[in-house]
């Protein structure tokens, strides 16, 4: 009886010597793989470390650098130019991390992936608006966060661009004589956009569009509030013809 005890306390001595040398093994392998994706990035080889970094998050899930892979494969994504994959991890990210000390740069990264593929103001706003709506949500949750700041230089921007957006194709249904249409458009610039360069020409075609209706009295209140707010606006001086 003795001599089996003996035996199966050295079985499960053997057994625990095994398991510890594999974790070993496992921690140094991982190590050494999360290290040569870094290098990668140094060498500036974005799309080939994140090809790396996905293969290290489905060997190595319980890695002590598998949270730190997932957030280095979201930068390798954004400087090798793959955005719609930044967005999607950067996404998965905030989704199984929500706590995470780190979860602040996800959300930047998930907004700055939207802000590369923001259109001209000719174009679809989608991606405009989304990096809008991203940025909001890093300075509502993480105001105190550095990248917060960096979004708050961004914003205004954005607008900018939306602003034109909203103008550009308010003048085209002008264009056309749809001069209701253009009048909603023009109004929208002025109730969301105030802080852009686009408000005085937005008010001046305003003023035109209900001309153009028949609406006088609606036509000379806008143009007296072009002329109050930016009276040295060459748009100013061009809705005088309204008052």
């Amino acid at each position: 009886m003795k001599l089996f005890l003996s035996r199966c306390l050295a079985i499960v001595a053997a057994i625990a010597l095994l398991t510890g040398c594999a974790k070993e093994e496992y921690a140094d392998t991982a190590q050494k793989e999360y290290e040569a994706a870094k290098r990668r990035i140094d060498r500036g080889e974005y799309s080939a470390a994140a090809f790396d970094l996905e293969q290290f998050s489905s060997n190595y899930p319980y890695s002590r650098f598998a949270v730190k892979a997932e957030l280095l494969r979201i930068f390798a994504a954004y400087k090798g130019g793959e955005y719609v994959a930044g967005e999607t991890q950067a996404l998965r990210f905030i989704d199984q991390h929500p706590r995470h000390p780190n979860v602040d740069y996800a959300k930047y990264m998930l907004a700055m992936c939207y802000y590369k593929q923001r259109g001209k103001a000719q174009h679809d706003p989608t991606q405009n608006k989304s990096a809008i709506d991203a940025f909001k949500r890093l300075i509502r949750e993480h105001p105190d966060s550095s990248y917060a700041e960096d979004g708050k230089s961004r914003l205004q921007s954005l607008h900018n661009t939306l602003a034109e957006h909203e103008l550009h194709v308010g003048k085209y249904y002008y264009d056309k004589k749809l001069y209701v249409a253009a009048n909603n458009r023009f109004q929208d610039v002025i109730k969301h956009y105030q802080t852009t360069p686009s408000i005085e020409e937005a008010l001046y075609y305003l003023a035109s569009s209900y001309a153009k209706m028949g609406l006088e009295r609606d036509a000379r209140r806008s143009a007296q509030i072009l002329r109050h707010n930016y009276p040295g606006s060459s748009w100013s001086k061009k809705a005088a013809e309204f008052l």
